[in-house]
């Protein structure tokens, strides 16, 4: 019999399809145990497997169900996994189509190569062997002479978090210092930076998740994403806040999915988050709304400061370089451990209890002291709820309320946000976010942040080794927080890392800009900053040029994720741009530009190379892929892809398993081996699937199992528990019962990593050691309160609770559907009736969008609605497909934020400010 997938009507589909789609429906007692009934029943010829979504960074359990019709087995339906603490099992409307990929008829089945004489931007390709198409790679790497630090590896996310073992071994390995990672630059460093230098942590995807379960009090800023667009492991949990009757307040310019299920939504001006935050934080330091016995014992607060040469406050520190406090009714200054979790005791050892505030007139060597808490309150002391109000909009007594509410309600989260960069003091904002959820001590604790089950097992493990005066092994695999971020900045970041001396095309460019006296990144990790400037000739290291002529891109879309489009566009067109190769499942927008396109297969019809920890999850535990059917196609693993690029690039093979021990711990003898054999069988991911032996091997023996009995528990649950997050807070809660991962192993309210980077000659008010303000010059010469000109408005975007940044589309069929009716709110330019009708624009009507900073433009169709403010025009950024090869995107309609986005960075990671101009809009006419 013919096989055909299942179809579902609207009313079936919203049936199952979990927390995403029916917003809290999973409140109701009978919706939970229709998804237990659901979840886990099979019928007629149908098996059960486990794998992890795909579809975004959440990274849920899911349960897969396949069904074997006349020989043929297929995937019928995913859901939730229902052992798993992450999800819960739930899953969202993304999650449940995300078997449509497997099946698209757009994927690549075979490697393409492009038509001899035919340009990029054209899609003209012929289907050839992977045999084929290496030897087209070698020709070219050859002919062209391309030298390692001449490539650059682009990766999504994809390949970031599932392949960062195999990624950065063969970055080492065949000596290429540069890696653009999406959405390192437009998201994790660019806004989590900010958190994690409070916190210590490096990515809070998966490394903070907020106890919404037991919070009483929470408040959202600048962050529909956590519930009404990405993560159903948050939505879960939001859902049962709701259901005990937590209170919600969301600030969002417009009515979001997650503002419409608030107590209650704020429009706030856009570009004034930091403005809000400061006027919180001000208010719960005078108010003395704080947790002192938290702030004394577990944070940098009493730890005292003078004023330097430069009139730049500085921690005092003793000859040994370790902070100073006071105890009270003393002004001797006692040396504290210069990295510990707690102030208890001086770093002589004695019982040590220390006080916020330092005694009036105090001096150093004539320099006036006080404390972390003094100077940040000097620091923000004209941030008052009146000065805020100006900007954002809110009523100062609503500010004084919030800021009541929350500094009284316990336990209270603010939400940590999710996607940085937007406007250039993003990071600052996430930064105050992080010091209000520190001041009433809800970190690491119920009903506040709670760290991921694997960043608790790795920063305890990292404390013990410290402790002992040793080095953790397998740095990749091993090392919390921040000292993994420093570890990947410094292997790139220097030339003397390389043998050809060159370090990072991002880091040789800042050197370059700051030498010439112009606007410099301190930290460009990971970033495209100084990329294009190497395609076009115009960088240079040690007075030698510095190319970039050629590009693997990794399970990326830079052409959509990275601003403006003609950027990219322009960069891959360059006539010395030598060879571009891609590794994907599908087309997109970036796959017409390139030479190769090597195809993947997708999650469903792969066993994971590797084992890993479950996510963002609190509980410690352990999750892979078993891959639910054959691959389908002519695919090849993202391993043995890179170890076939090695052979050509550099042919050190040997290099790279080497690396791969060295960095991620997995035995080189025992690879080599299993390789050899799976070789000879000739399985055609033969590397991938060596490595999927040998991680087994070693996971068990961490775990004191067998092989054999962890796959069995992996087989029949899909994930295997070893602690849950209240026995790990018991012995490992981030700071009261081991270090920060900050550099003093407290929690900053001064930062050390911002302090560093001044050191380095930073002088932006972005590098500001203490919170302050700065504001976002979205009209460079005009202030947020000055009125707007009748076609001008602020700018905003977002995502759709159907399509995410991740390997999701628009091209799947039920994702399309729901697309398709929704169409206008999703693909239309959201304008409040008000300003429309002044314009004399109405609902459906073409429109041209004009960037009054960089001149851009762009089409839309008006979507006129009171549910956004009067002063902002918002967009969803998922539409605007160009490639007609995604035969059911392309043609949705929509405007491509990376139509109206300009190349505009800030200067400590290179994000994006994305949404820092205005935008004129003028009406059409046919």
């Amino acid at each position: 019999m013919a096989w055909k997938l299942p179809r579902l009507s609207r009313r079936d589909f919203l049936k199952v399809s979990g927390a995403g789609t029916a917003g809290l429906s999973l409140l109701s007692p009978i919706g939970a145990m229709v998804n237990r009934a659901t979840a886990g029943t099979q019928g007629p010829g149908e098996q059960l497997s486990y794998s992890i979504c795909n579809f975004c960074s959440s990274l849920c359990n899911i349960q897969v169900t396949t069904r074997t019709v006349g020989g043929e087995k297929r995937v019928v339906k995913l859901d939730g996994n229902p052992h798993s603490t992450l999800n819960r099992g739930k899953m969202c409307a993304r999650g449940q189509a995300g078997m449509r990929q497997t099946y698209d008829p757009d994927r690549f089945k075979q490697p393409l190569i492009r038509v001899e004489g035919s340009k990029r931007g054209e899609w003209k390709f012929r289907a050839v062997s992977w045999d084929e198409a290496w030897d087209y790679i070698r020709r070219r790497t050859d002919s062209a002479g391309i030298k390692p630090w001449e490539w650059t590896m682009i990766g999504g996310w994809t390949s970031c978090v599932f392949y960062m073992n195999w990624s950065v071994p063969f970055a080492m390995a065949n000596e290429i210092p540069n890696i653009v990672a999406s959405p390192m630059q437009h998201c994790v460093t660019t806004g989590h930076l900010g958190t994690d230098a409070v916190t210590g942590n490096f990515n809070i995807h998966d490394e903070i998740l907020p106890d919404y379960d037991n919070a009483k009090y929470i408040l959202l800023l600048g962050n529909n994403a956590s519930i009404g667009a990405v993560s159903t492991c948050r939505l879960v949990r939001f859902a049962e806040a709701r259901r005990r009757g937590a209170k919600v307040v969301a600030l969002d310019p417009r009515l979001s999915e997650t503002a419409a299920k608030a107590d209650e939504w704020i429009a706030i001006r856009p570009g004034t988050d930091l403005d809000f935050c400061l006027a919180i934080l001000k208010e719960m330091l005078d108010k003395e709304y704080y947790d002192a016995e938290f702030l004394r014992l577990h944070s940098n607060m009493p730890f005292l400061v003078r004023e330097n040469e430069s009139g730049q406050w500085r921690l005092l520190r003793d000859a040994e370089g370790r902070p100073q406090a006071l105890r009270d009714g003393s002004d001797i200054p006692h040396a504290l451990p210069a990295f510990a979790n707690s102030n208890l005791r001086t770093a002589a050892g004695e019982a040590f209890y220390p006080v916020l505030f330092a005694p009036a007139d105090m001096t150093h060597e004539g320099k006036r002291v006080i404390t972390v808490m003094q100077a940040q309150m000097e620091a923000i002391a004209e941030c008052t709820p009146e000065w805020a109000e100006a900007t954002t909009s809110i009523p100062a007594a609503t500010l004084r309320r919030i800021a009541n509410e929350f500094g009284t309600t316990r336990p209270a989260v603010i939400d940590p946000g999710w996607h940085g960069a937007r406007y250039g003091n993003i990071q600052m904002a996430r930064r105050v976010q992080a010091m209000i959820q520190a001041l009433n001590g809800g970190i690491d604790k119920e009903g506040g942040w709670l760290m991921s089950g694997e960043f608790h097992h790795k920063a305890a493990a990292f404390v013990k080794a410290k402790a002992e005066g040793r080095q953790l092994a397998a740095p990749l695999a091993t090392l919390p927080g921040l000292e993994f971020a420093n570890m990947v900045i410094g292997a790139v970041s220097r030339g003397e890392n390389f043998s050809h001396g060159y370090p990072g095309w991002s880091w040789a460019y800042s050197a370059q800009q700051k030498a010439a006296g112009k606007e410099w990144v301190a930290l460009p990790v990971m970033a495209d900053e100084g990329l294009k400037e190497s395609v076009e000739g115009k960088l240079q290291w040690k007075d030698k040029p510095y190319r970039t002529r050629a590009l693997f891109i990794n399970a990326a879309n830079p052409v959509r994720h990275y601003y403006p489009d003609t950027y990219w566009k322009d960069m891959m067109m360059h006539p010395d741009m030598e060879l571009i190769i891609c590794l994907d499942v599908l087309p997109s927008d970036t796959t017409p530009y390139v030479d190769v396109i090597l195809p993947s297969s997708t999650y469903l019809e792969r066993d994971e190379p590797n084992l890993y920890g479950n996510g963002v999850n609190p509980d410690l535990g352990v999750v892979t892929r078993y891959a639910a059917v054959p691959t389908l196609y002519d695919t090849r693993e993202a391993p043995d892809v890179l170890l076939k690029m090695t052979e050509i690039i550099s042919g050190n093979t040997e290099g790279l398993i080497n690396s791969m021990e060295t960095l991620t711990g997995v035995p080189a003898a025992a690879v080599r081996e299993a390789y050899e054999r799976f070789q000879k069988a000739g399985h055609p991911s033969a590397f991938h699937d060596a490595c999927r032996e040998v991680a087994f091997e070693q996971t068990a023996k961490r775990l004191h199992l067998t092989p054999k009995a962890l796959d069995q528990a992996l087989r029949e649950k899909g994930v295997y528990y070893e602690e849950t997050w209240r026995e790990l807070l018991e012995h490992a809660a981030v700071p009261r019962k081991i270090p920060a991962m900050t550099p003093s192993g407290r929690i900053e309210f001064y930062s050390n990593l911002f302090e560093s980077l001044q050191d380095m000659g930073a002088t932006a008010p972005h590098f500001s050691v203490l919170a302050r303000y700065f504001p976002a010059t979205c009209r460079p010469d005009q202030g947020m309160e000055e009125p707007l000109g009748d076609d001008e408005f602020y700018f905003a975007y977002g995502k759709t609770p159907t399509v995410s940044y991740g390997s999701t589309n628009s091209n799947n069929p039920v994702i399309a559907a729901i697309n398709t009716l929704k169409k206008d709110i999703y693909t239309g330019v959201w304008m409040h009736p008000e300003r429309a009708a002044k314009l004399g624009i109405h609902n459906g009507d073409r429109i041209l969008l004009t960037n009054t900073l960089s001149g851009q433009q762009a089409e839309g169709a008006a979507y006129v609605t009171r549910q956004v403010r009067r002063d902002t025009l918002f967009l969803h950024s998922s539409f605007g497909v160009e490639n007609p090869q995604l035969t059911r995107s392309f043609g949705m309609g929509g405007t491509a934020t990376n139509k109206l986005i300009p190349h505009t960075v800030e200067p400590v990671v290179a994000g994006f400010r994305s949404q820092e101009f205005t935008i004129r809009v003028a009406r059409q006419v046919a």
